[in-house]
């Protein structure tokens, strides 16, 4: 999944693809929010919160879709469903901020699951089973240990 100097070579097809979604990006993007960071480092060097971290996650779940820019929904509908999503975790001060709000109205994008990458239909519903039978372990295991210590 990182991309680095050797990736973005001229005759790697994943290398191809990221520059063709960073052209893409700088003539649908926002012009106030280029480049798309390709990288892994440039994704974490924009996570400074605002814009730029929703660029860095935008970026992110593109590259999860091997940069495919026409299945993966577009910028604006990505940052719109970040805004709504109940997986922001971390993050969750940006859907507190007022102008990014009124920018990017909140509104759900099926497919943004955990990991705030989106996924089309079905493998998200695959991902949001595992991600339910997790949280079903995880509850279980808090449920003994509260028992035992109680």
């Amino acid at each position: 999944m990182i991309i680095s100097a050797v990736d973005l070579g001229h005759n790697n097809p994943r290398g191809l693809r990221a520059r063709m979604a960073r052209e893409h990006f700088a003539s649908n993007g926002p012009p106030d929010a280029q480049p798309l960071p390709l990288g892994y480092a440039e994704r974490e060097d924009m996570k400074i919160g605002g814009l730029s971290t929703i660029v860095a996650l935008y970026a992110r779940s593109l590259a999860a879709q091997d940069y495919d820019v026409m299945e993966h929904p577009s910028f604006f509908d990505y940052a719109c469903g970040l805004m709504a999503s109940e997986f922001i975790g971390g993050y969750y001060r940006m859907q507190k901020n007022e102008g990014l709000r009124n920018r990017f109205p909140p509104r759900v994008l099926p497919g943004l699951g955990p990991g705030l990458c989106w996924q089309p239909p079905e493998e998200h519903a695959r991902t949001m089973e595992s991600w339910r039978r997790c949280c079903e372990r995880e509850d279980r295991v808090c449920a003994a240990i509260a028992a035992r210590n109680a």
